[in-house]
């Protein structure tokens, strides 16, 4: 097959990751890829594992850039793309309108967040048009089907960890600037409102009663980096938080730390969370997306309700208070991401999509080719 992946986005985050992934797992099974992506934008130009990619530089200045999206179609009419998959909301309208022009391809949209779509004419009419949905958890898959998208075109495929990358040593504490003895934290995510760290941090006060030298890390980087500095501030937390920023040796935090913890309101998956696991770290997470399908109470980690500083807190506490229990629970979390949560599914299981896509294209008449 021949898969164009759409990203216009300049960062790199979750979506960018997993993308890549897939693309380095579909090009070992001999299928074509493309990129269309945004020159100076890092899903551009990143090495994607070193596997032969087309890349496509394209403006992306809007969801609907003319420019774009005509050059698109011209890409997909010449090189006789099978699939556009777009891995973020605006390259999900661009794929619509440029296999629209072109006349060919199918489209496939990524859906990475659990907020509810807007209900506008525009979206209700964006989200008729592709031909399938692949949910990153199944709570996000719900999200889709109650706005109002068929069963039949959404598909849940799990976001995945890459153990490889996970096989790493715990950073020395004392590069941290922590003692070695304390009990140690650690936050991974974007300081933005939907991660919720205001919530974490409001929970510490109460744990501190408990566990006066605990210590915790948090890296990212946001908007609201400032409202946070000024949170730590007023709850007199400076000795305890440390904001890292963003680092790209999570997985040697993650495994440093004593007690993983996720703060979110809302999540598509939640792959931090799943990273803690396979890393054999203890979670303690809040209800957000899909990660209740990875944290089961009592079985693979603690679960709380978010937007709950007491309840967070307490589950902290008996994390902490209960080492053996916890890690017992974070070693059934690692068993869990080895059964549901790798790459080598979710490269299988959106293939599955794909194919069933182009057996449905068999049967379908020849489309007009738009000039």
């Amino acid at each position: 097959m021949n898969i164009l992946h759409i990203d216009e986005q300049l960062g790199w985050r979750g979506g960018e990751q997993q993308a890549s992934w897939l693309m380095q797992g579909l090009a070992k099974q001999g299928h074509r890829i493309f990129i269309a992506a945004r020159p100076n934008g890092e899903f551009f130009r990143a090495d994607h594992g070193g596997i032969r990619v087309t890349r496509i530089p394209l403006p992306f200045r809007t969801e609907l850039d003319p420019w774009t999206i005509i050059n698109l179609a011209r890409i997909v009419r010449r090189e006789n793309v099978d699939i556009l998959h777009a891995h973020s909301s605006h390259a999900h309208a661009t794929a619509i309108y440029a296999r629209a022009l072109a006349g060919r391809g199918k489209v496939v949209v990524s859906r990475r967040v659990s907020f509810v779509p807007k209900a506008n004419p525009f979206n209700r009419w964006k989200y008729n048009q592709p031909d399938i949905f692949i949910a990153v958890s199944g709570e996000v898959g719900n999200v889709l089907r109650n706005y109002g998208i068929p069963s039949e075109k959404v598909e849940v495929v799990y976001s995945s960890v890459d153990l490889n990358r996970l096989n790493v040593e715990p950073l020395p504490r004392k590069e941290l600037g922590v003692p070695e003895d304390c009990p140690l934290l650690f936050s991974a995510g974007a300081l933005v409102g939907h991660k919720d760290h205001v919530t974490l941090l409001e929970a510490l006060p109460k744990v501190l009663q408990h566990f006066p030298d605990v210590r915790v890390l948090i890296a990212g980087e946001g908007n609201l980096r400032l409202q946070i500095e000024a949170k730590i501030k007023i709850l007199r937390l400076a000795d305890a938080v440390i904001l890292l920023g963003h680092r790209k040796d999570v997985p040697r935090l993650t495994r440093a730390a004593d007690l993983y913890v996720s703060s979110s309101w809302s999540e598509g998956l939640g792959t931090s969370v799943l990273e803690a696991l396979a890393c054999e770290t203890p979670v303690v997470a809040t209800v957000a997306g899909g990660v209740p399908e990875m944290v089961m109470p009592g079985e693979t980690g603690y679960l709380v309700p978010n937007r709950d500083p007491d309840a967070l807190a307490e589950a902290i506490i008996e994390s902490l208070g209960n080492r053996e229990h916890a890690r017992a629970m974070a070693r059934a979390g690692r068993e869990l991401v080895e059964r549901q949560f790798v790459t080598a599914r979710m490269v299988e299981g959106t293939l599955r999509v794909y194919e069933r896509l182009m057996q449905d294209n068999a049967t379908e008449k020849p489309q007009e080719t738009v000039s």
